[in-house]
């Protein structure tokens, strides 16, 4: 160490290479024909990497195509799609309770909403135990309705 403690000066001026017995060279020593020559060839290894070289280290591991042997990516999803499965049972009753609710109110001021599909068949499984989520996907007509009555309440809303 230095006298401040820190690295030396002349130490951190020299210039070492691996592997060559921890030889440093200082000042015009650099600078010599065999000495450069050394230098150059220890850049060049440093910067030259193959792409080979690069590969050999990326295993099926790194691309996670081993992840489902141990079972427990396995046991964990299927945890996750149960989940997933009763959350949407359970916004699905709650968009149906919300759609009789509706129906009701309307039901007495129109005769009722004969234009709605019903979407009371859809299946939460899907074909093969799967998961399919299907979307009751309004018509023209419910959807033109419903453009209408929002159209309605914002005039009402500005005007009234």
């Amino acid at each position: 160490a230095g006298p401040g403690g820190g690295e030396d000066v002349q130490l951190s001026a020299g210039l070492g290479l691996k592997g060559s017995g921890g030889y440093r060279y200082f000042g015009a020593a650099k600078d010599l024909p065999g000495v450069k020559e050394l230098f150059a060839r220890h850049a060049a290894k440093m910067t030259k990497r193959k792409r080979g070289d690069i590969y050999k280290y990326i295993t099926p591991d790194y691309y996670g195509l081993r992840d489902e042997e141990d079972g427990v990516l396995l046991e964990l999803e299927g945890r996750m799609a149960d989940e997933g499965r009763g959350e949407l049972k359970r916004c699905r009753e709650e968009y149906r309770e919300m759609k009789r609710q509706k129906g009701a109110v309307a039901g007495g001021v129109d005769g009722g909403s004969s234009g709605e599909s019903s979407d009371e068949g859809v299946s939460l499984d899907g074909v093969d135990g799967g998961i399919a989520a299907h979307v009751a996907v309004p018509s023209q007509e419910v959807v033109a309705q419903v453009l209408l009555q929002k159209k309605k309440e914002a005039l009402l809303n500005r005007f009234g």
